[in-house]
C-alpha cells in the first residue's frame, strides 16, 4: 500500500508541476484529495504554526526539493 501511495503522490506532483497557470497550488491541490483529505489540509495551512510544523517535516521537504528539482 505504501508504494501506492508513493505514486499517487508522484502523479499529483508531475501534475502540480505541469499544471496550467489559471489554478492556484492550493486549488489544484484540494481538487486532488478526498474530502477528509482537504479538510485536514485547510486545518493545517489556516493555522501558521501547523503550517511552520508540516513544512519542517521531513515529508514536507522531501515534496519541496521534489517540486523545485533540487534534490
Amino acid at each position: 500500500m505504501p508504494e501506492r501511495k508513493n505514486e499517487k503522490l508522484e502523479e499529483i506532483l508531475n501534475e502540480l508541476k505541469n499544471k496550467e497557470k489559471g489554478q492556484s497550488a492550493e486549488d489544484f491541490l484540494l481538487s486532488k484529495l478526498s474530502d477528509e483529505q482537504s479538510e485536514k489540509l485547510k486545518s493545517i495551512i489556516s493555522n501558521d504554526e501547523s503550517v511552520k510544523n508540516f513544512l519542517s517535516s521531513e515529508q514536507a521537504q522531501k515534496i519541496i526539493r521534489q517540486l523545485t528539482g533540487k534534490g
